[in-house]
């Protein structure tokens, strides 16, 4: 039995909708919309001051004939809806009860639903095709056209199968929240799959870029690999520092020039460095075989073994123990002749410079003074070691602090250069060229030298891992012994 409803907007505009008792008030609600010249997707409905659930008809809804309903703007936060598909026989397979259930923003639209799907994004399940199915033509002419099978979805007791029906969001249905099932089921249509696909690409292309279509290329295609942008102005010091110390933790080719040192700017010897004149780091720039880090079954077995190792119970050092380890500890660093320091500064130029044995914290900090432009000398700064992590990153201007056997640095290491931002001056934080003019203009470019095509020696056989298997006690004959609790159930 026909009989009408009454929506107002905000405005006082007004609009009467035919209905039937079996109309869905989400249907009511896209009606009265687009009489007045809105957008269905950012309105709800109420009546008597309290929200009606779209999903529902007007006979569950328990609208009177001429009943009147208000248009209220909905929240721009979407709200979270549990969703499950309810695949058909030929989808099912083995999916536990048919069904792909997860939670969508109610701003998602159902045919982005599919797609996150069959992408297997949602659903914690492989990859399947639900909005891009071809049928052979049934026709006797072999001309084996694939046509179009396009998806179909019922919710309660309203079908949508229309390309336009399912762009439709889940807001728009009635479903702000709580959960909601879907039923989908495949049409086969008489346009050729090649000239739907088309058309399904050409609706997409013709929109203006959207969150739901954001999101559906997010959901179909692979994440492609971050690059850092060219054109950024500089690049943040942590990453670049640390990108730039795993290449100079790498000796340099012995047959590759080395920079040579300026000794008049400062009290010893010193190579400055130019900053990069990219913001992708050199190492990211040479080529690279993915071989090279996929694990092998060795590293595995190494694996397993140190976890057995950490996991058997060892008797604490006694006190001779360690004392003899700590003589060791000692003997080693007292061996180390030098370090090779690299100052990282904020404009990313570098100042490298060797410190011995009688080198303290203290010599390293004046040292940076001596590379600094006069102006900036008095402003006070801290280097960080970014190869330590944790509260003692930071190294103290400390005179009783040696760079080697205290503060155990050896090799070559990367300090970064940074401001102390409670006590430095605004000027100075925002400063990022603040190295001495003369060491600037003999800065030098940083080579990094390709080792990729490298030919490997063939008599070095590398490093050997012992991963061989627990010994066994000699009595045993090399036979594992059958537990006891397990003689039982031996056969006789």
């Amino acid at each position: 039995m026909a009989s009408h409803v009454v929506v107002i907007d905000s405005a006082l505009r007004r609009t009467t909708i035919k209905t039937t008792p079996n109309t869905s008030l989400s249907e009511v609600l896209e009606e009265a919309c687009s009489k007045l010249g809105l957008n269905a997707a950012q309105y709800g409905l109420k009546h008597s001051n309290k929200q009606v659930d779209l999903s529902r008809t007007i006979r569950l809804a328990g609208l009177s004939a001429g009943a009147k309903l208000e248009l209220v703007q909905l929240s721009k936060s979407a709200g979270v809806v549990s969703v499950a598909l309810q695949l058909p026989e030929s989808e099912a397979g083995a999916t536990p009860n048919a069904r792909l259930t997860d939670k969508f923003p109610s701003s998602t639209t159902l045919w982005l639903v599919l797609r996150k799907f069959e992408a297997g994004v949602a659903g914690a399940s492989g990859s399947r095709n639900f909005t891009a199915r071809g049928v052979p033509s049934t026709s006797q002419d072999g001309s084996g056209t694939l046509y179009y099978e396009q998806p179909v979805i019922q919710v309660m007791n309203r079908e949508l199968s229309s390309f336009t029906d399912l762009q439709k969001s889940l807001a728009q249905l009635g479903f702000n929240s709580g959960s909601v099932l879907l039923r989908l089921s495949f049409r086969i249509t008489d346009t050729p799959l090649e000239e739907a696909m088309a058309l399904i690409q050409g609706y997409f292309d013709s929109v203006e870029p959207s969150t739901s279509t954001t999101a559906q290329a997010q959901a179909t295609e692979p994440p492609a690999p971050l690059e850092p942008s060219v054109e950024a102005a500089e690049p943040a010091p942590s990453e670049t520092a640390l990108s730039q110390s795993q290449d100079e933790s790498q000796p340099p080719a012995p047959s590759s020039p080395q920079p040579e040192p300026i000794t008049t700017a400062t009290s010893r010897p010193v190579s400055v460095f130019r900053p990069p004149s990219s913001s992708t780091p050199a190492a990211a720039r040479q080529p690279h075989n993915d071989g090279d880090y996929a694990p092998t079954v060795e590293h595995a077995h190494v694996h397993q073994k140190l976890l057995q190792q950490n996991g058997r119970n060892t008797r604490l050092l006694t006190d001779a123990q360690l004392a003899a380890q700590a003589k060791e500890e000692a003997a080693k660093w007292a061996a180390v002749k030098d370090v090779e320091i690299k100052i990282r500064f904020p404009d990313q130029s570098a100042a490298s410079a060797k410190f011995g044995q009688s080198d303290s914290a203290a010599d390293l900090y004046n040292f940076v003074r001596e590379c600094l432009a006069e102006r900036w000398r008095s402003e006070p700064f801290l280097l960080r070691n970014p190869g330590v992590r944790g509260k003692n990153d930071v190294i103290s201007d400390d005179a009783n602090q040696k760079v080697i056997k205290d503060l155990q640095l050896k090799g070559r290491v990367l300090v970064i250069f940074d401001w102390v931002d409670s006590k430095a001056s605004v000027e100075a934080r925002s400063t990022k060229a603040v190295l001495k003019e003369e060491l600037r203009s003999q800065a030098q470019e940083l080579k990094v030298h390709d080792v990729s095509g490298g030919v490997e020696d063939q008599h070095d056989p590398g490093m050997k891992v012992d991963v061989s298997k627990k010994e066994t006690k000699p009595d045993d004959g090399g036979k594992a012994k059958m537990p006891k609790w397990l003689k039982g159930f031996s056969k006789k």
